[in-house]
């Protein structure tokens, strides 16, 4: 065989090679893509419609909001939910199970993340910046908590009269009651709240009418972003009041 045959034979022999090669590479991948392929295909699969119990709980929400809890009837989130009375009263025993399933957790939980904050914020050490931004951060989170449960806050606060629910702003101003005392008693070292006609009374009355603008964006249905924004301009308008207010502006924890 002459030399430009072998050379031409050897050619033949790599190129065959570097083919099933890439076409063994290109299997390989093919394999290892449809894993995602059909993680893909899962988006397009059909949303299925909420189930008789979640229907129910929608509808009830939305029954209580329009005509507060005292005056909506279980026949009538039977009728909108599509349900039979029966198949209500199965799920839910009463109408206050009922408003128990819709808020009850969130409910605890947001009288404990409310709790938390102000235990941690006293295990700080007298740091007036980092405090200060804790206390924003900590505000923050109880807008972010809210919007993540928007439908059970916004019962808590414009639905739940009537409910054993009905508190929870109280029972949340009871803890914030308690830290304005604790936080005020280093102020002794200082002479007290300098200021005249400023007391314990009127200090609490500053404080509460804080977290009162804060759950008006429920409200009012104003959009999460727009909630950050809206908080943010009260922690600064109320940072500088307190500051003006208390011990002749000079800083306090």
């Amino acid at each position: 065989m002459k030399a430009n045959d072998i050379k031409a034979e050897r050619g033949k022999k790599n190129a065959h090679t570097k083919s099933a090669t890439r076409s063994e590479q290109s299997n390989k991948n093919a394999h290892s893509k449809s894993p995602v392929q059909s993680k893909r295909s899962t988006k397009h699969a059909k949303i299925k419609p909420p189930n008789s119990k979640e229907r129910i709980l929608q509808c009830a929400a939305s029954e209580f909001l329009q005509k507060g809890w005292a005056k909506s009837s279980m026949r009538e989130v039977a009728k909108l939910a599509g349900v039979t009375t029966g198949s209500l009263y199965f799920h839910f025993k009463n109408k206050e199970a009922l408003f128990d399933a819709l808020v009850k957790d969130v409910y605890d939980a947001l009288l404990a993340n409310h709790r938390a904050m102000y235990d941690t914020f006293f295990t700080m050490p007298p740091d007036i910046k980092k405090r200060r931004v804790f206390r924003f951060e900590g505000r923050k989170k109880t807008v972010d908590f809210v919007y993540e449960n928007y439908r059970a806050v916004k019962l808590l606060v414009c639905g739940s009269v009537g409910t054993r629910y009905a508190d929870f702003f109280s029972r949340m101003m009871e803890d914030t009651y308690k830290a304005d005392v604790r936080a005020l008693s280093p102020l002794k070292d200082f002479g007290g709240i300098l200021h005249s006609g400023i007391d314990m009374r009127l200090y609490s009355a500053i404080d509460k009418s804080f977290w009162n603008c804060l759950f008006e964006t429920v409200r009012l249905d104003i959009p999460y972003e727009e909630a950050l924004k809206y908080v943010a301009v009260l922690d600064e308008f109320y940072e500088a009041g307190w500051r003006k207010i208390l011990c002749d502006g000079r800083s306090v924890g």
